[in-house]
């Protein structure tokens, strides 16, 4: 009972608050989640960093980690670039408002087609049509989809905890088939630090998480987002779930 005291005390009182008499849906963590989502789609630009992990699950049902780092570059609503290198595959992503470019640097593959004008729809249209995900392309779904909201079993504070040196606000929340953690920076305005999701549907319930570094200030131009074939490169068939 003294140590719980002792924890409670040092933290401020509107977060104690939080954990206190909590239930199972607590409202001041569904509404930090969607805070940070509309924080983090209103940026005019960031660039943001990211160590992963993702468990790969074998023929024999075992979890297999793979590590990797990606990049996301964001320009307004229609400028994105994704860059992701794991133990397993490399790839890039090139958004324009008008062209959706996928390439893979080491196979020399790639594919263009429509996309929406803006990037919430790109990345919806996308993972329809096609069964891509783009990586890191939660960040612009965070408390925006009303149907996921409605469908949480659990949204609980777990506590404080430092990630990178700074002191972020973790969060634990849960809906059928899906377990995450987000851990959301205390001081300024709300920005990820680190997020974990765990497939609850799965045997094995493997997991990916994510350990962001943020810059709000990126040089970037908007030619970037336009993918340039290099020689050698190969355009392919990009085709849709249907077919």
């Amino acid at each position: 009972m003294k140590t719980k005291l002792l924890c409670l005390a040092v933290l401020p009182a509107s977060l104690a608050a939080w954990a206190a008499d909590e239930p199972a849906i607590n409202p001041r963590v569904v509404a930090a989640l969607e805070q940070m989502g509309e924080h983090l789609r209103s940026l005019p630009k960031f660039q943001v960093d990211a160590q992963l992990t993702l468990d790969v699950v074998n023929e024999s049902g075992q979890k297999i980690k793979t590590l990797g780092t990606s990049q996301m570059t964001a320009l307004g609503r229609t400028g994105l670039r994704v860059k992701l290198s794991t133990d397993r595959q490399t790839r890039e992503f090139f958004y324009n408002g008008k062209k959706f470019t996928q390439y893979s640097p080491r196979l020399k593959f790639y594919t263009t087609v429509d996309a929406p004008d803006n990037i919430s729809d790109m990345l919806h249209a996308v993972e329809k049509h096609y069964g891509l995900q783009v990586p890191m392309e939660d960040l612009f779904q965070f408390g925006k989809d009303s149907a996921q909201i409605k469908a949480l079993t659990a949204a609980s504070y777990v506590g404080p905890s430092t990630v990178n040196g700074k002191v972020c606000d973790q969060l634990a929340l849960r809906r059928p088939g899906v377990d995450w953690q987000v851990w959301v920076t205390r001081s300024g305005k709300p920005l990820p630090c680190q997020i974990v999701v765990t497939r609850t549907d799965k045997p094995a319930q493997p997991e990916y998480s994510a350990v962001f570094r943020w810059n709000l200030n990126p040089k970037v131009t908007p030619t970037a987002f336009t993918f340039q074939p290099g020689k050698g490169d190969a355009e392919i068939a990009f085709k849709k779930i249907a077919e």
